[in-house]
């Protein structure tokens, strides 16, 4: 969705026309996160200039980290906090959880590893389970339920689908979600569908979110 028409060519009144979309969003609950969510999509930014690293090199060396739920650049010398990923991630549903499309209005969105942390146990040769793409926000209830479970093969279509609408939105994460998954589509479908599969054959238990939420 986009939140602002460009106008930079109209010679009689040139600029940015934001959109009634931005403006219910200003008089939403989740105004309060604006501020935070800018300031996260341009630290992602201001990372790539800092560093020199850009066209998706910046992608594989940034992971995730659980305690302080940050996105991390990954360096031979050490670790570097680039941003919030709750902050990063909670415009995309406009703050909804990402299994059961509720709003969570008011308690701090869960971040949540689609594939669990529990395949690290289980001799786990796929992708980083904290790269970028693998993670979402979710509500307490759903993140309770899911355990350490995959969602049902049903639902994944939704997690290719953000990760190709924050590709193809020009959004900060972009070079990182091409990076890890590949810079097509049907690149991107394959390398999800191949860790989906791996992640099940070591987990085969599976969870199904609340019935209705994405399908």
């Amino acid at each position: 969705m986009r939140y602002y028409e460009d106008q930079r060519k109209n010679t009689a009144n040139p600029g940015l026309a934001l959109r009634e979309e931005l403006v219910e969003i200003a008089r939403s609950v989740h105004a309060q996160n604006l501020d935070a969510e800018t300031a996260a999509r341009w630290r992602l930014v201001e990372t790539a200039w800092a560093t020199g690293i850009s066209d998706g090199v910046l992608g594989p060396l940034l992971i995730y980290d659980p305690e302080t739920q940050h996105l991390m650049l990954q360096t031979k010398r050490r670790r570097k906090s680039v941003t919030g990923v709750v902050a990063a991630l909670n415009g995309y549903r406009d703050g909804r959880c990402a299994y059961c499309d509720q709003i969570m209005a008011t308690t701090t969105p869960i971040v949540e590893h689609v594939l669990p942390w529990k395949l690290l146990t289980r001799s786990w040769s796929g992708p980083d389970v904290d790269a970028v793409w693998y993670l979402v926000l979710s509500c307490v209830s759903c993140n309770q339920a899911k355990q350490d479970r995959a969602p049902h093969e049903t639902w994944m279509p939704w997690l290719e689908q953000r990760n190709n609408d924050l590709i193809e939105s020009l959004h900060p994460l972009r070079e990182v979600l091409m990076a890890q998954t590949g810079a097509t589509s049907a690149l991107r479908h394959t390398t999800l569908k191949r860790a989906y599969e791996q992640a099940t054959e070591l987990l085969p238990s599976v969870w199904t979110p609340p019935a209705g939420a994405h399908f």
